[in-house]
């Protein structure tokens, strides 16, 4: 591979250097009055530059306090956030531990440039004026003033938070050009004019009953008087009772109908909360961003209004104003997750829709109404209601999404139904724990009583090269390659026990879906080709967004479901002694046996044929790799190659980041079909302890390896499973006698951006008298919840849990920063109950922002046998056998077993001169 694959690909300046390039007006560096740099532009990321876009921020930061002025004040970092393409950081400034509000700076950095393009800087450097907290009046001696504005217009008002904080009065809150239902500009007047001084505020939230509304009150904290109130938002927490995700899905009961009895729907409901708009009038609507409930079409029935914001009601039929309720939620929370997936075209042209869900004259049927402005969609009520499923209630909302794409595929005629189905229903799937009904697309309202089709579904096994296919309607054409698209989402990790897992795969799935549309030439035919081109665009369209991070997943989907043959030359290499190539791999995926490593080189005349040797450390050892194709073509002599490489032993390992090369060989053999060839050795000395992770890719033109396109870091779990050409092998798995103790150093890593996480143990497999310990930095045990953990010792710089075997335990809340490392030294005091050779592993997990980092499981293997073992003693460091004179002196934590005695002395033991002299060295 290009030895040049990791440098970043630089944006060039103009030839006046040091000068940004003109892409927005106002480029450069721009002072106020007292020389305070209070913008810096520069769109072209040509100028502060880094190996990464926070170094840069953080350089930025460092190297311009002084024309910033931040060096002079109490700035603190309290937020960092990183889109599609860029890091953005915001500094809060402090006085006295009080923020003072609007005092701000913030960075932004192109992620992929690793540059910093802009900065606005808002902080306040002279803050001579401010009052002494101790001067600022309890809440308690301000809570009548704050409150006296609003008598006389409401029934009720009560301060429900209190933020003890500095502002400078410069500004008022814009004021309507007419009156707020809910305030007038009478009352959004009070308050004094600004002064233009810096104010110790309460600033309070204010809630108020007869109207309902939350309003923003800021009171002088020193003076007690009030500075003034404005409205606190636009819209207002509703609550709502709604099916989750529908009766069927949650009752795993296929007979439960639309007639079925109220007890037995309201079981499937749950009271949730979503935003609607203030009252007008004094009445709440179901009406918000993006969705409103309007009656527009037939039979008529007046949509519900509430004088308090709550929309609970029995389920239908007993109340037919809940299906509205229903509709309005799970419409408006599909319409924002699709908006946080960030395809931009779909932001800037999603409009509000008009939903009626009692209508169509009652019959059981839908309707996306796209040429109506605004957009409409109709909801029939007959059979089981269709706004009592979600999976119809999404459906409806996707067909907009192709609108506001610009892309037309034949709406309910042709394949636009594939992704109008599957999206939905990978959407549904975080809504259904318990796994029930997950390909079938419209549980409810498609229910054994009121069932009208048997195609619509996404676990068929028809396929688009069958015999029969062009007698294939069009329901079960769509439905085939909404079949391809779920395979997708459950290779992608949607087959994960993890929810977060699941969650993750779903986002990459339909994020892909919605770029694809931007991709594939518009086409309304059924014909097979449309499938394909669809599909093949959803490779391209993750080749974009990840750098082809799932292709080989997507592939493998869509060769299952007969879109297109497998691809002639399939290299793979191994995840585990299973596994034949399949895309995604099974767990575990760190037990390669096509990875293996000698302690002798073949030119000693060692046979590599003979397997795997426990590394020997700080000396050569030599690493071989087997390569298969399982392709129908033999791959040329030179058309591959082989990347080897290494990685010290913990989670949230990062490809690559975190992975150092051993060497490339190109294979200069043919590999042929259905055959494998052995590649290697590859010279490396290990030095790290008891274990190793090493890692091999094999690469070429006609089966790239992902990480030849890859667009950045990526969990490497991620990068093992979802391609065979990738694999990994943990060498020098443990081995410990009953009542020994087998120690392990795993290292906790931080991700791209500071992250919040947990550390998850598993030690269920080891037998319940075992004990193992941890220890590791305070900083990560001391504001962590701590389940199934006892600490034994908490110092102000190391702290040490506990947990038994058996069971499981959590660290929790723990945070880290980027390209951060914490070692956690673990000892696993072994059980005495233990069966002989028998493997126990010990799993730990690590998430960041409740997604997997990483997973490392250390495998112990009981010794009881005693015979055919080596035994060392780490309070002595020597080696013994069992029929040493010595051995009934050494306690069970001084018996350490090796296989074999060239596994101890490559670890510091020395024979005992009583039982191995030949390995004494005195």
């Amino acid at each position: 591979m290009d030895s040049h694959a990791g440098e970043q690909q630089r944006n060039m300046p103009g030839p006046e250097a040091g000068q940004p390039l003109r892409m927005v007006p106002e480029v450069g560096e721009h002072a106020d009055a007292d020389g305070v740099l209070r913008t810096y532009v520069d769109p072209g990321a040509t100028l502060t530059r880094a190996p990464t876009a926070r170094k840069a921020i953080d350089r930025f930061m460092r190297a311009r306090s002084q024309d910033l002025k931040t060096d002079r004040i109490d700035l603190r970092e309290v937020d960092s956030a990183e889109g599609a393409a860029t890091l953005r950081v915001r500094y809060q400034q402090f006085h006295h531990d009080l923020p003072i509000v609007g005092a701000t700076v913030q960075a932004v950095a192109d992620v992929k440039q690793a540059a910093v393009i802009q900065v606005d800087h808002t902080a306040e450097i002279d803050v001579a004026d401010a009052p002494d907290p101790g001067t600022a009046q309890p809440l308690d001696a301000v809570r009548k003033s704050a409150l006296a504005p609003f008598q006389g217009d409401f029934e009720s008002a009560g301060v429900i938070r209190d933020e003890l904080v500095y502002l400078r009065d410069t500004a008022r809150p814009p004021l309507p050009e007419t009156d707020y239902p809910t305030a007038s500009i009478a009352l959004l007047k009070k308050g004094r004019k600004p002064d233009g001084a810096l104010h110790l505020v309460h600033d309070l939230l204010v809630e108020t009953t007869g109207p309902f509304e939350h309003f923003r009150v800021v009171m002088d904290a020193v003076s007690g008087k009030l500075l003034w109130l404005a409205l606190a938002g636009k819209y207002v927490t509703a609550g709502l009772r709604v099916f989750m995700p529908d009766p069927v899905t949650e009752s795993d009961d296929a007979t439960v109908h639309g007639g079925s009895s109220t007890a037995t729907l309201d079981a499937s409901c749950r009271n949730v909360q979503t935003e609607v708009a203030p009252a007008v009038g004094g009445r709440f609507r179901l009406d918000g961003d993006w969705i409103r409930c309007t009656d527009w079409d037939t039979p008529a029935f007046p949509q519900p209004e509430e004088t308090s914001p709550d929309f609970s009601y029995q389920p239908y039929p007993a109340d037919r104003a809940f299906l509205s309720a229903n509709a309005y939620y799970w419409l408006d929370s599909f319409a924002r997750y699709l908006r946080s997936l960030g395809n931009t075209t779909l932001n800037t042209n999603m409009v509000k829709v008009e939903v009626d869900a009692q209508a169509y004259d009652g019959a059981d049927q839908s309707e996306w109404h796209g040429t109506l402005t605004p957009p409409r969609i109709r909801f029939g009520e007959g059979g089981a209601p269709d706004a009592g499923d979600l999976g119809v209630i999404a459906h409806e909302y996707a067909h907009g999404v192709f609108d506001w794409l610009g892309a037309q595929h034949g709406g309910s005629g042709s394949y636009e139904h594939s992704v109008c189905d599957a999206l939905p229903a990978i959407y549904r799937d975080r809504f259904n724990p318990n796994g029930h009904r997950r390909t079938e697309t419209f549980p409810f309202d498609n229910n054994a009583t009121d069932q009208w089709s048997t195609e619509r579904r996404l676990d068929l096994t028809e396929r688009f090269d069958d015999p029969a296919f062009n007698g294939f309607g069009v329901n079960l054409r769509n439905s085939m390659l909404g079949t391809a698209l779920w395979r997708c989402y459950l290779g992608m990790g949607g087959d994960s026990p993890d929810p977060a897992v699941r969650i993750a795969a779903a986002d990459a799935i339909n994020r892909t879906m919605l770029e694809m549309l931007l991709i594939v030439p518009e086409d309304s035919s059924t014909a097979a080709r449309h499938a394909v081109s669809m599909a093949r665009g959803c490779i391209t369209a993750d080749s974009a967004l990840t750098g082809g991070l799932y292709s080989k997943v997507m592939d493998e989907a869509f060769v299952s479901q007969g879109l297109w043959a497998p691809r002639p030359v399939d290299v793979y290499i191994g995840d585990n002694p299973a596994d034949l190539g399949t895309v995604p791999s099974s767990a575990p995926f760190w037990t390669s046996p096509d990875i293996w490593v000698r302690n002798n080189d073949i030119s000693t005349g060692d046979n590599p044929e003979l397997g795997h040797e426990p590394p020997i450390n700080n000396r050569p050892n030599y690493l071989y790799v087997r390569v298969h194709n399982r392709g129908t073509q033999a791959a040329a002599s030179g058309a591959f190659q082989v990347e080897a490489f290494r990685c010290d032993p913990g989670t949230g390992m990062l490809w690559s980041t975190h992975f150092q090369p051993l060497g490339t060989l190109v294979i200069n053999q043919p590999i042929p079909a259905g055959g494998s060839v052995r590649v290697g050795p590859f010279v490396w000395t290990p030095q790290i302890v008891d274990h190793e992770c090493l890692v091999a890719v094999v690469h070429g033109a006609p089966d790239p390896a992902v990480t030849a396109t890859l667009n950045g870091p990526v969990p490497h779990g991620h990068l093992i499973r979802f391609d065979n050409n990738v694999a990994q092998r943990n060498v020098a798995p443990q081995l410990a006698a009953p009542g020994g103790k087998t120690h392990m150093t795993i290292t906790l890593r931080g991700g791209l951006a500071r992250t919040t996480g947990s550390w998850h143990l598993d030690a269920t497999a080891l037998p319940d008298d075992t004990q193992v310990s941890i220890r590791t930095l305070s900083r990560i045990t001391h504001d962590a919840e701590l389940t199934g953990l006892t600490v034994t010792e908490a110092g102000s710089v190391r702290s040490t849990l506990e947990m038994p075997g058996g069971g499981t335990a959590v660290v929790d809340g723990f945070t880290l920063d980027p390209d951060d490392r914490v070692a956690a030294d673990i000892v696993i005091d072994f059980s005495h109950h233990a069966e002989h050779l028998r493997l126990y592993p010990f799993v730990a997990t690590q998430y960041q922002d409740g997604l997997i980092a990483g997973r490392m499981t250390i495998q112990i293997t009981a010794v009881k046998e005693l015979e055919d073992f080596f035994f060392g003693n780490p309070r002595s460091g020597e080696l013994h056998i069992s029929t040493c004179p010595h051995w009934p002196r050494l306690g069970a934590g001084s018996k350490v077993p090796f296989l074999r005695a060239e596994d101890a002395l490559a670890r510091g033991y020395n024979g005992c001169a009583y039982c191995q002299p030949a390995l004494n060295t005195g």
